[in-house]
């Protein structure tokens, strides 16, 4: 006999503990997406009398969106605003080269309106002007772009 028997005990148990990593990594590995097209992602953000939170709001959409790693653009459809939202976002517009305002009637075709504008190939349309509250809109965004990290480094990855 080589070892002790306490030294063969603990040898084994490394041994347990390591075949389990390794399958547990190969785990996530099989399970992780093997092929990614090379996409562009929109949002088109339908608002509506907003005046106290649209720039707060597009601000923070637009500081994550320069910093990720894939192509992104923003488009807001203003659905006739009432208050200062219209002035805020045309205001903005120039600010940012992401953001495109289209202001349309308040009608059904609106979205059809806007949905041309929209550059990329994956098109997220949040309605903060009547089905979205603040926080939901802070949480879909959150989910959304969480979904997207590291989408970029994957496409390079792929070429």
């Amino acid at each position: 006999m080589f070892l002790s028997y306490s030294v063969s005990v603990v040898l084994i148990s490394l041994a347990i503990y390591g075949s389990w990593c390794f399958l547990q990594d190969l785990w996530l590995w099989l399970k992780k997406p093997r092929r990614m097209q090379n996409f562009g992602v929109s949002f088109l953000l339908v608002v509506r009398n907003r005046e106290q939170e649209i720039e707060d709001m597009l601000r923070d959409l637009v500081r994550e969106l320069e910093l990720a790693d894939f192509e992104c653009d923003v488009v807001v459809l203003d659905r006739n605003s009432g208050d200062l939202t219209s002035r805020m976002l045309n205001r903005m517009v120039g600010e940012y080269p992401l953001l495109r305002v289209v202001h349309a009637p308040d009608s059904v075709l609106s979205i059809a309106e806007a949905l041309p504008l929209c550059r990329g190939e994956v098109v997220h349309i949040l309605d903060v002007g009547n089905r979205l509250t603040v926080k939901g809109y802070y949480d879909v965004l959150r989910l959304l772009l969480n979904r997207y990290e590291g989408l970029g480094e994957r496409q390079q990855d792929r070429n």
